[in-house]
């Protein structure tokens, strides 16, 4: 007989102290995993169809906790919004996962896992019947040394054009200034700030851009207000003359410190803002030795990768009812990609 228990959503809120004990034990409190970012995506990205998925622990074994939903009549997967790059999920018993279906409503024959870091998550191998599929290559900076003997590893394109641009400034008369922020009602300023530079980018352009009055700027500044309450989140700036070049959103824990999202005044585009601003708070995470890494979760690109100490393929990975499931749904794969041969 399963154990798993399902409950609505809504629900979440009950289970926040055990999620928050579940991710500690886990994950060393990933920032991404703490019942506070995993609210604010239920609040503002959630919708009816969205449950809780429960499997209790025991003495032998830590339990299980996901956000999952329909995706077809046939198929579940895990609740994930854009605005995080792992699914909201915590496995200290992933064997069970293939007894999740007698929990849920219908017939479901699999589920999707979605957004799989190897590093927090459980072993592939764990599950018996389960497809593998690769979605992106996301990079990390290990902070152990001095930022001086990190700078020197990376490629000599980077440095030069890093040194490049910083003599730009210099020949052009404009002088940087790089602002943090962490109290509250600072960081909702500079939540303002950012969507101003991002509204009139090409996100703007195309209407995926963040600012005081829509969905995403609302869930951010949910976020800021719950991490700045114990002192986990920041606004770094740069500050070419007075004026605002560059943005980033950062939580943190003792463990590492993630990016979450990052902008840009593309009319300084000639001075690489982005770059630099990157450059700068790098150089001050090594001076801190406050955290063990930064964490990028994005999918990289030649440039991102070139800082980078450290790289891994975040993955999907679907679960089966059985065997003889999975091999049917490779066979129905395999039909349709000879199809569209």
């Amino acid at each position: 007989m399963s154990n798993w228990q399902l409950y609505p959503a809504s629900d979440f809120v009950n289970y926040m102290t055990h999620w928050d004990t579940l991710n500690h034990q886990l994950y060393q409190s990933h920032p991404m995993l703490d019942s506070r970012f995993v609210i604010a995506l239920l609040n503002h990205f959630g919708n009816p169809h969205v449950f809780l998925v429960v499997y209790p622990e025991n003495a032998v074994q830590k339990g299980n906790l996901l956000l999952a939903q329909p995706k077809n009549s046939v198929l579940w997967t895990t609740f994930l919004p854009s605005q995080t790059q792992i699914a909201p999920m915590l496995c200290g018993n992933p064997q069970a996962l293939q007894d999740v279906f007698t929990a849920l409503p219908g017939l479901p024959v699999g589920i999707d896992l979605l957004c799989q870091d190897p590093l927090y998550s459980f072993p592939n191998q764990a599950l018996a019947h389960a497809d593998t599929f690769a979605h992106a290559t996301t990079i990390n900076i290990d902070l152990q040394g001095n930022f001086e003997d990190y700078w020197q590893q990376r490629s000599k394109n980077l440095k030069q054009n890093i040194k490049r641009y910083f003599n730009r400034l210099i020949k052009n008369g404009i002088h940087y200034r790089f602002n943090v922020l962490s109290k509250y009602e600072d960081l909702i300023h500079g939540l303002h700030r950012y969507g101003e530079i991002e509204t009139k980018s090409w996100k703007g352009k195309v209407g995926t851009a963040i600012h005081s009055k829509n969905e995403q700027g609302q869930f951010y500044g949910d976020i800021l207000k719950a991490f700045a309450s114990s002192g986990q989140a920041e606004i770094v700036e740069l500050y070419l003359n007075d004026q605002l070049a560059a943005s980033r959103i950062n939580v943190f824990n003792k463990n590492m410190l993630i990016i979450l999202k990052t902008t840009y005044d593309e009319t300084l585009s000639n001075y690489a803002p982005g770059r630099l601003l990157l450059y700068l708070l790098i150089e001050r995470e090594f001076n801190l030795k406050r955290v063990q890494h930064i964490e990028f979760y994005t999918n990289a690109t030649p440039d991102q990768i070139s800082w980078s100490s450290g790289q891994r393929n975040i993955k999907h990975l679907t679960t089966y009812r059985s065997s003889k499931v999975q091999w049917l749904n490779k066979r129905i794969r395999s039909i349709k990609s000879m199809l569209k041969r």
